[in-house]
């Protein structure tokens, strides 16, 4: 079952050209653009003109993309910048007139069942519980749950351009950066102080598989899938990122340039999120939500598309 699945982020916009479904998820061609939506974004919560415009750049040449695949049909979710920008209609009609199919704007809890059931395929088909981590651009979701899916869900506004905002100074004050752990670690607490955390943590998304790559020295996504990072080595990788200038952090091997202002504030919500999960470590998983939106629609043979 062919598809172009689409996840327009918060920080990245990703592609999928999905050439069937297997056990451990999706195969296909993978794409990820790094469009900063939420950056620049106004006090309520609006996208600015320039990140509309790195979209519509974005989606231009996944356009191309997917029609030299064939034209397969078109999913497409947005998630948080979306979901809380007033002018969210401007970015739906960039989605339209690109890919020729409406946008699904999911809630939060729908963002967190979606990277739950793609985080999970980590787990190469093994009973168990566990806490999905997903940080994103605009918000971090934790979901824990079992074989029968999530059983909670919560999406807090903590994201790396969201608290990003917040450093200034290139390399930003060591304050600012231990303020955006506190925060995370407060905030996370609270969300998951009724049901705490169950099983394993398993970490998604840019800034866990960017920590991973580092830890390595490259990224190598086969062998980051299902790596093992300590909350130690959280702690020392935020330290070799933060304590150094742009140029600087440019040159660290694993990082890639477009992560280079945004993977201290991920770190230190990372950082703050393991703390209040009391996890000594995370697994991480390189399937996430679009693997999710893309088992989703298998599964059902339809979805909103062109």
């Amino acid at each position: 079952m062919r598809a172009a699945v689409i996840d327009v982020g918060s920080n990245s916009v990703r592609l999928l050209l999905m050439e069937g479904m297997t056990p451990w998820g999706a195969v296909g061609e993978r794409r990820v653009t790094v469009t900063g939506l939420r950056r620049g974004a106004h006090a309520d919560g609006s996208v600015a003109s320039a990140a509309i415009t790195r979209l519509d750049a974005c989606l231009a040449d996944y356009a191309e993309r997917i029609a030299a695949a064939g034209g397969p049909p078109v999913v497409a979710v947005g998630t948080s910048a979306v979901r809380e920008a007033p002018n969210r209609a401007a970015i739906l009609a960039v989605v339209l007139r690109r890919l020729g199919c409406d946008l699904r704007v999911v809630t939060g809890r729908e963002e967190g069942a979606l990277a739950f059931a793609g985080a999970r395929l980590v787990m190469s088909g093994a009973s168990g519980t566990c806490t999905v981590v997903d940080i994103g651009g605009g918000s971090t979701a934790v979901v824990p749950g079992g074989d029968a899916g999530p059983e909670h869900a919560v999406s807090l506004p903590l994201g790396v351009n969201r608290q990003g905002e917040h450093l200034t100074g290139d390399p930003p004050p060591p304050e600012r950066v231990d303020a955006i752990a506190a925060d995370a670690a407060a905030m996370v607490g609270a969300a998951t102080q009724a049901f705490g955390r169950t099983g394993m943590v398993i970490g998604v998304a840019g800034t866990v598989t960017t920590t991973a790559a580092i830890q390595m020295g490259r990224y190598d996504p086969d062998r980051i899938h299902g790596m093992v990072i300590t909350r130690a080595d959280v702690a020392d990788v935020l330290g070799r990122v933060s304590a150094v200038d742009g140029r600087e952090r440019s040159r660290i091997p694993g990082l890639h340039p477009d992560r280079v202002n945004s993977i201290v504030p991920g770190l230190a919500i990372l950082l703050g999120s393991l703390r209040a999960l009391g996890a000594d470590d995370l697994v991480v998983s390189e399937r996430d939500l679009l693997d999710g939106v893309a088992m989703e629609w298998a599964h059902a043979g339809a979805g909103p598309s062109h």
